[in-house]
């Protein structure tokens, strides 16, 4: 699989999904494992298996020809009514973010939602900000993040959420780091 010509931002005739991206699966709501594109062999592999009782309360990948602070493509968690397969490419409304390093290194992750198809209603329609979504929701995905990252070894620091306007802000950051 080659990501290259996909354009990082879904906003092009779009003109009701200012924050449009584009996020690829890596792994599906749901799971008990973790799989990562691995670029070298352009495949996605079996990362590791979740600690026992965990699983993945959102649907897990990145928006394509971006570079955040960790060196890799930026990370997406992604809510959704029902699991994505990895591979799959998802427009995305951009919603928010939580700030979080990850042994001293910035790993922020942007929270977003599927954006509406043509004609098919979803529950994520009315979603375009943090504030949307319940303060249920938002523990439950930093409290993931926090817990899976420290179970395996690693220091993590949540620094903070920031609303959609912002979190859209790190995306451009991050397609204009990937071009440097």
């Amino acid at each position: 699989m080659n990501f290259s010509k996909i354009p990082p931002l879904a906003i092009e005739g779009k003109p009701n999904e200012p924050r449009g991206i584009h996020c690829i699966i890596e792994t599906p709501l749901g799971s008990g494992s973790k799989f990562a594109w691995n670029k070298e062999f352009e495949v996605f592999e079996f990362s590791r298996h979740l600690r026992a009782g965990f699983k993945w309360p959102c649907d897990f990948g990145f928006v394509p020809n971006t570079l955040a602070g960790d060196g890799d493509a930026l990370d997406v968690a992604l809510l959704a009514d029902e699991p994505m397969f990895p591979g799959v490419l998802v427009r995305c409304r951009v919603i928010g973010a939580i700030g979080l390093t990850k042994n001293g290194q910035e790993n922020d992750r942007i929270l977003a939602v599927p954006a509406r198809s043509k004609k098919a209603l979803s529950r994520w329609d009315e979603i375009h900000d943090l504030d949307d979504l319940t303060a249920r929701q938002i523990r439950e995905i930093e409290s993931f993040l926090a817990d899976y990252n420290t179970f395996e070894g690693h220091t993590i620091q949540l620094t903070g959420w920031q609303n959609a306007a912002r979190a859209f802000e790190s995306v451009k950051r991050a397609i204009t780091s990937s071009e440097l």
